[in-house]
């Protein structure tokens, strides 16, 4: 049904359904909850609540399975109907991996950035993510970056209070 572990399309689908908070779970191309909190999901997401694959089933458990193109169908529906809900945790990690892999051991986040990135873009297409939107969180991301420079020219010129100042409230943010 097109899953594949590796593709961007699954690390958006983990990640989806890692914001949606409500005891679903996204493995190895299944989404698993209770028949309640599936419903829930799919409420949420204005989805048909009646509507199921011929490929679903419920567990001896109690536990509903729903297929790869199920999963990816609600998960696009979901960011269409609450995309901050799912925005919030993508920017909120973007950025935290960005500043730390700026950082003298942290290198090791820069492949991880670049695998992510891909999902992330499906998931803001998901949303509906608004390209004036995105040219602001890029031209903030260029002046975070001059006032980094401008730490580090600080630094240099000795003025090393002024640059803790400035390093402290970057990394509040």
């Amino acid at each position: 049904m097109g899953y594949d572990e590796n593709s961007p399309i699954s690390k958006a689908l983990y990640q989806v359904f890692e914001s949606v908070g409500d005891q679903v779970s996204f493995y190895r191309g299944i989404l698993r909850g209770s028949p309640e909190a599936i419903d829930r999901v799919k409420t949420r997401a204005k989805a048909d609540v009646s509507k199921r694959s011929p490929a679903a089933y419920t567990s001896r458990s109690g536990t509903l399975h729903l297929p790869f193109d199920d999963a990816l169908e609600l998960a696009r529906m979901f960011c269409a109907a609450e995309p901050a809900a799912v925005l919030a945790g993508v920017e909120t990690t973007e950025r935290d991996w960005a500043r730390k892999a700026r950082y003298e051991g942290e290198e090791y986040l820069v492949p991880l950035l670049n695998e992510y990135r891909a999902a992330w873009a499906l998931i803001r297409q998901w949303t509906g993510h608004d390209p004036a939107i995105a040219q602001r969180e890029a031209e903030i991301e260029r002046l975070e970056r001059l006032v980094w420079d401008a730490v580090y020219a600080l630094q240099k010129a000795g003025l090393d209070k002024p640059a803790a100042k400035l390093r402290q409230a970057l990394e509040k943010h």
